[in-house]
């Protein structure tokens, strides 16, 4: 399923990119997202074989004709009528991805053991992008099987600082 969501998300970010609106389709994307996450049921009444086709588009075009662009209506309505209206998170995901990276920008998941202060998440985003040489968001949470420290995964690579890792490594050095 990821290389379904991830071909549709590049037919849409390659679309926008021809009209030069790449962040307004972001945008409305992050605006489809909400809508789908406070209404879950829209997606079940989307992929519902039951419904006719046309009355399923018709419903995406009543719900954002006027709020979001027209590719994304378009985008919706495609994955409705394909059978792939399910896949709609993973295709705005990694439709964000190629924005990001279009704009010079990563994502960085950083899981700590506990909540990290403001000040260090100032410091630690600051390190990653001299790390990555470009701007970098940081997306926190917190894991406390970690037992401290942190691990970080920006632009497909593991920066593993925690604890766990390190205790890990030393029960392997005493046994060999």
């Amino acid at each position: 399923m990821a290389q379904i969501s991830n071909e549709y998300a590049e037919a849409l970010f390659a679309l926008a990119a021809e009209s030069d609106e790449q962040a307004e389709v972001a945008e409305a994307l992050e605006l489809v997202s909400r809508t789908v996450k406070e209404n879950p049921e829209y997606i079940d009444f989307l992929a519902s074989p039951d419904i006719p086709v046309s009355e399923r588009t018709a419903a995406i075009d009543d719900a954002f004709g006027t709020a979001v662009p027209e590719h994304v209506v378009s985008f919706l309505s495609l994955l409705c009528e394909r059978g792939r209206i399910r896949t709609l998170d993973d295709c705005i995901s990694d439709y964000k991805k190629l924005n990001d990276a279009a704009a010079g920008m990563s994502e960085a998941k950083v899981v700590s053991a506990v909540e990290l202060s403001t000040d260090e998440k100032t410091a630690l985003q600051r390190k990653l992008e001299k790390l990555c040489g470009h701007a970098v968001e940081l997306k926190c949470s917190v894991d406390p099987s970690l037992l401290g420290g942190v691990t970080v995964t920006v632009d497909g690579k593991v920066i593993d600082g925690s604890v766990k890792r390190k205790l890990h490594e030393l029960k392997g050095a005493m046994y060999r």
